[in-house]
């Protein structure tokens, strides 16, 4: 299965899709009214702008409305998240208020959510437990502007589509960005949303390099400001603004295009599908959007928009379509690649700044398709699942089979994943009017999605962890630990700090934040002057290397979690040495890396176990192993050599060994390698006796010759005060340590088919008489 998807792609998917537990919100966790009062009252001493619902009903309706995003579009949400807002509304203008607000908030216990424009879909704007919403959206400069090599940094509150206008007046754009442009603030997109328009060409916000550096305000007694550079921006992309406030955002653009609509007709879903991979895959064409909507969606859900009114005057009406942006050399290419396919142009393409569609094409796509059907139908709901690179279109085929149109219409959005094309699905579903069996049925499709291959990333959950682009593991939940030590950012949406513990042992080497980054010593004295007042750090980055800036993210937005995020070569996370490259160690310093070298063997174990007996529990247990060592120890285990010194039972038939001579040249060779690779520790993980000796000698040498650690380590433990005393008398424990009661119980575990059970017996040892 998924043999064509890189395992980097493979692994992220499979942590992001494992089984979501419901959050519960504990209603009596909501802050109380005297704290928020007593933090209003500071503020307001500080001459920062608060709303507070006690003043008026007209403040209160303001808080009320700067509460909620578009939730709304799920069912579920709607139930779990209707009536819940803030208690009070800062209005932030200046990174001063920023860090006034987040240090009042940590010193009273009050809970502070940051918001943008609130155009996200999964309640990341919603304030669980009341006290405070943090409006950034006044804050909307341009910082600093770069023409000559297409950088920008703004600040969080500023509009993506004011954003992309100014850049374009130097030829750059934004290289993604979601349907909500014309609302959504750069800040909310980077804290809340994933993906979007110019995914095609760029993926999503989790490629290495899709956002060069954030601005963070944490919330601390005394706020510190970080700058967050490179890879160290990850912990705070997509966390919904639970791990710091967002102030500034780095980004990289793409040269401007004078970019062209097209709307494209097929007799099948298939041909459709298959026409925009080919698109978004052919090198010649230049794309920024390509997106998939099954009929009847233009002659039923989006029947009242123009373009559905201009199909329909088309004649075309019930087709299935496809909608693309591309530079103009790309629209005869288009065509003919359409044609290719069965299809055609639905009529003639237009340059997207005449919005010749009623609307920009992009509204068109992504989360205002789902927008779209639900202003017509407020039964619709939707979904959000990954189609894999290479799989894609006969998934496509096999959710067309298994659905009727009544049921679900697929809209398919082309992302780059990794550098492969395949699709986001964000199909629209008619679960029914009634909200209880229509919560049952999207489960349901969710369940049968992730059954059959399809990753699901959850629109109908708030948590982060259980919905959102990234799953939450130690590097994020150690990241909030240090810039939210009282959990009063966003609480309630980060099931790693609501439950106290990671949902997973792995760890991304893209959520590491242990290095660039400047403070700011500001409490709520110095906040008042010049909160930009640095006090360099002396165990960061910038002290040994020079300074990295960060950037922010903080809040709510958009586009759906769609794809998974496949970025930042997920391959260096690989604890197995043959899943990296020559390059990953010619660039990584593993001067504080171990190796294990696992040493198994390939001989009788009487007539009930198979040969390779030693060879299985070795790489059982190093792989549990491996997923028990901490996230920030760097481990990588070697190719297994599951052929050893046999000697004593070459007289079995089946049994391969070596020689000892043999053997022991082979591990010191491999030994040397290792030290050529920078690595100083390695680990001789052994699960033969008959090795157990002459390992312990090429240990020695190893040390004498390379200057480094190695240590021989056996892998089933036959000492009599551990855990296998209490299960195996003494006498097996001594003399039963080849092919007895230990090993035929740990492969009845691993292994059960192959053991004869039949051939098992109490074999009397020699040893023992």
């Amino acid at each position: 299965q998924h043999r064509d998807v890189p395992a980097h792609a493979r692994t992220v998917v499979a942590r992001l899709v494992r089984g979501a537990r419901s959050l519960a919100f504990d209603a009596s966790a909501r802050v109380s009214p005297e704290a928020v009062a007593g933090a209003v009252a500071e503020l307001r001493e500080r001459g920062v702008e608060v709303v507070d619902s006690a003043d008026s009903d007209d403040a209160a309706r303001r808080v009320a409305l700067a509460s909620r995003d578009f939730y709304w579009y799920s069912p579920k949400l709607k139930r779990e998240l209707r009536g819940m807002k803030g208690d009070a509304l800062v209005v932030a203008r200046s990174e001063a208020d920023v860090v006034n607000v987040a240090g009042v908030a940590a010193r009273g216990g009050v809970p502070l959510t940051p918001r943008g424009a609130g155009t996200g879909n999964y309640g990341q704007a919603v304030p669980m437990r009341g006290g405070i919403v943090l409006d950034l959206s006044p804050m909307d400069q341009i910082v600093s502007f770069d023409a000559r090599d297409g950088i920008v940094r703004a600040h969080a509150g500023i509009n993506l589509a004011r954003l992309e206008k100014e850049t374009r007046k130097e030829g750059w754009e934004l290289r993604q960005h979601p349907s909500t442009r014309r609302t959504a603030t750069l800040g909310g997109f980077v804290a809340g949303g994933s993906t979007g328009v110019g995914a095609v060409t760029h993926g999503g916000l989790a490629e290495d390099g899709a956002v060069l550096g954030l601005r963070v305000v944490t919330a601390e007694p005394s706020p510190r400001t970080l700058e967050l550079h490179d890879r160290d921006v990850f912990p705070v992309v997509h966390a919904y603004g639970t791990n710091g406030v967002v102030t500034e955002v780095e980004v990289p653009l793409a040269r401007a295009q004078p970019w062209w609509d097209g709307v494209y007709r097929f007799p099948t879903l298939r041909d459709a599908a298959k026409f925009a991979l080919e698109l978004g895959e052919a090198p010649a064409i230049v794309a920024r959007e390509v997106s998939v909507h099954q009929s009847p969606t233009f002659a039923r859900e989006l029947a009242h928009t123009a373009l559905g009114g201009m199909l329909r005057d088309a004649g075309v009406g019930d087709a299935h379509v496809v909608l693309a942006q591309m530079a103009k050399p790309s629209l005869g290419p288009a065509r003919r690649l359409a044609r290719d396919n069965d299809g055609d142009v639905c009529f003639e393409p237009s340059r997207s700044e005449d919005v010749a569609l009623g609307i920009p094409l992009y509204e068109y796509a992504w989360n205002h398709t789902t927008l779209h059907a639900l202003k017509r139908d407020k039964s619709v709901t939707y979904l959000q699942a990954a189609m894999m690179p290479g799989e894609a279109l006969d998934l496509v085929s096999a959710v067309e089979q298994r659905y009727g149109a009544d049921e679900l219409v697929q809209h398919l959005e082309v992302v780059r994943f990794g550098g492969r094309i395949g699709f986001a699905s964000l199909a629209l579903l008619r679960p029914g009017t009634d909200a209880e069996a229509a919560v049952g049925t999207v489960e349901e499709v969710m369940r049968w999605h992730e059954s059959n291959g399809i990753p699901v990333f959850n629109p109908h959950t708030h948590v982060l962890e259980d919905g959102g682009m990234k799953q939450t593991d130690w590097a994020q939940l150690g990241f909030k630990s240090g810039a939210d030590p009282n959990g009063v950012l966003n609480p309630g949406k980060m099931r790693a700090w609501e439950e106290g513990e990671a949902t997973t042992e792995a760890s991304d080497p893209r959520g590491s934040f242990s290095a660039a980054y400047r403070l700011a010593q500001s409490d709520g004295a110095a906040a008042n002057k010049d909160p930009t007042n640095k006090i360099q750090n002396p165990n960061s980055k910038e002290e040994r290397a020079k300074e990295e800036p960060n950037e922010e993210s903080n809040r709510t937005n958009e586009e759906p979690n769609s794809a998974p995020p496949t970025t930042t070569r997920e391959r260096k996370r690989s604890r197995l040495w043959s899943e990296w490259t020559t390059e990953d160690f010619a660039t990584e310093d593993l001067s504080d890396a171990v190796a294990v070298l696992p040493l198994g063997a390939t001989e009788a174990h009487g007539p009930h176990l198979p040969l390779g007996v030693d060879s299985m529990h070795n790489a059982a247990l190093l792989a549990r192993a491996l997923e028990l060592v901490r996230p920030d120890v760097r481990v990588l285990a070697l190719p297994p050599l599951d052929i050893g010194v046999s000697c004593e039972h070459e007289g079995f038939a089946g049994t391969v060994g070596i020689a000892p001579e043999t053997a022991a040249a082979q591990w010191e060779e491999i030994g040397a390698c290792v030290a050529r690779a920078g690595i100083r520790k390695l680990i001789l993980y052994n699960s033969h006796g008959g090795n157990h000796a002459l390992a312990e000698v090429v240990a020695r040498r190893l040390r004498l010759r390379h200057r480094m650690i190695a240590a021989l380590a056996l892998n089933l433990a036959m000492d009599d005060d551990g855990c296998a005393a209490s299960m195996f008398p003494a006498d097996e424990l001594r003399f039963g340590i080849h092919g007895g009661g230990l090993e035929t119980s740990v492969m009845m575990h691993l292994r059960p088919e192959l053991v004869d059970a039949d051939k098992a017996t109490r074999f009397a040892s020699s040893a023992a008489s």
